[in-house]
């Protein structure tokens, strides 16, 4: 079978060389005496002549282009008349100008190329010195016109060889079948089956079979892969438990943290309540009318992105903190029954600022976090007010944090809600009228609007968790 492929690469080699020279010599004939012609026309500088000798070569079948170049690779003379004047760079024409060479032939008919480039010399009758060179004669020949020719003979030699060539393709291939094709086969099915999971396949075959020795090798390599698999599921079963235990552990242990937070939570509260006994449950109640704003906001695009479960809950937790900064103010300020004097006022609105920094610094200790992060922002902001209003910065509209306008609403109804030293309390009546269209003191440009609005639709819940959380000494 080599045999015949060599047979028939060889002979198609041999074809292809003959009817190449055949072209070669057929385009070096019509050029024969061209460039002599050329050469006098170009010495008398007659183009005219010349175009006309181009265009009738130009005419024969097997010449697709032929050019007349001068020494500056510029077109003089072509059977395209639309070329002429114009620069079209040849390689081969660039090497006759370049090395003065007889003639240069660029040709590969498999490839359907054949160019042939020859100089343009002076002669005894021109002007220009014998072995000096005037220009270039460059012929593109057109190679479908023999491709007949070669497809005939061609044709002639498959035939000769293709029965004889199928008649022993089909002996080898039936040989190929028993030896090599049934024995892959066996393999290539054992494989899917392996691929299935079924690691204890195992391919029957005889001695005498081609491929034996690779099929023991299959065999033994499914044995080793079969045990392999058994260990890893022991593995897997044993990860299994102790990820059950670990998982367990982990869960015990976030618990803690979080009972812990809360009563760290609770305990900072509590510190800030002994610091002011008039607030009372103040705290527990502002938690939980947080809590009910940020989930009646929370599908509303302006806070869907920020209100999420996790940071409702951080900020839920983290309202608790608001009055922490009390902690620093002087109990003289703190507990005094009657009216602030100025000076007494502004050091009371500074215990936002004693708030921030307190969270400041555990954040130092502790590192920053999410909670924390609520933590000192209500602590610092809860008492700015929408229209700038407010303290400790002026801050206005959606440059205060949303989780601040939360508690500065919840703030505002618990105090009118709450009877102080220096204040009764009001009704739930007259505390949401307050807030709503405001009496002096309290306006409802103070709350962002959206905030303001679900007060309005949430405030009889307002007061369900002011009568769940009465203070202490009620």
């Amino acid at each position: 079978m080599v045999n015949i492929f060599l047979t028939f690469s060889l002979t198609e080699n041999i074809f292809h060389n003959y009817f190449e020279k055949q072209v070669k010599d057929q385009v070096s004939s019509t050029l024969s005496g061209l460039d002599f012609g050329i050469s006098i026309l170009l010495d008398k500088g007659d183009l005219n002549s010349i175009q006309r000798m181009v265009e009738k070569i130009g005419a024969y079948s097997f010449i697709k282009i032929i050019r007349v170049y001068d020494l500056h690779n510029k077109i003089i003379s072509s059977n395209d008349k639309g070329e002429i004047n114009k620069k079209i760079k040849i390689e081969i024409v660039d090497k006759v100008i370049r090395e003065n060479r007889l003639q240069n032939i660029n040709s590969n008919l498999k490839e359907k190329k054949l160019e042939v480039a020859v100089p343009i010399k002076g002669t005894a009758y021109s002007k220009a010195n014998k072995n000096d060179i005037m220009g270039v004669v460059f012929v593109q020949a057109n190679t479908s016109s023999f491709e007949g020719i070669l497809l005939k003979y061609q044709d002639l030699f498959i035939k000769k060889y293709i029965v004889s060539g199928t008649l022993l393709l089909l002996g080898i291939l039936l040989l190929l079948v028993y030896k090599i094709f049934l024995p892959i086969t066996k393999l290539s099915n054992a494989v899917n089956e392996v691929s299935d999971g079924d690691y204890k396949h195992e391919i029957i075959h005889n001695s005498h079979e081609e491929f034996s020795y690779l099929i023991q090798n299959f065999n033994s390599m499914i044995k080793r892969i079969n045990a392999r698999d058994m260990e890893l599921k022991q593995v897997k079963s044993k990860l299994e438990e102790q990820n059950g235990v670990l998982e367990q552990k982990v869960d015990e242990r976030t618990k803690e943290l979080v009972q812990t937070q809360e009563v760290t939570i609770k305990s900072l509260a509590v510190l800030a309540e002994t610091r002011d006994n008039e607030t009372g449950m103040h705290v527990y109640r502002t938690k939980n009318y947080v809590r009910i704003l940020a989930e009646h906001l929370k599908d509303h695009p302006r806070f869907s992105s920020y209100l999420n479960e996790t940071n409702i809950e951080l900020i839920v937790n983290s309202a608790q903190l608001h009055d922490i900064g009390k902690v620093g103010i002087p109990d003289r300020i703190l507990r005094k029954k009657g009216k602030l004097t100025k000076d007494e006022f502004e050091e009371m609105k500074k215990h936002v600022i004693y708030g921030r920094d307190s969270i400041l610094k555990a954040e130092k200790t502790m590192g920053t976090n999410s909670f924390l992060r609520f933590a000192k922002e209500i602590a610092y902001s809860h008492h700015e007010k929408w229209d700038g209003s407010g303290y400790p910065e002026g801050l206005a509209g959606e440059k205060i944090p949303i989780c601040a306008r939360l508690m500065a609403m919840a703030d505002v109804y618990d105090a009118l809600m709450s009877k102080r030293h220096y204040k009764e309390a009001f009704t739930h009546e007259e505390a949401v009228k307050i807030i709503t269209a405001g009496d002096g003191r309290t306006m409802p440009e103070h709350f962002d609007p959206c905030v303001l609005e679900s007060f309005k639709e949430l405030n009889h819940k307002f007061k369900e968790i002011f009568l769940r959380f009465p203070e202490r000494n009620s």
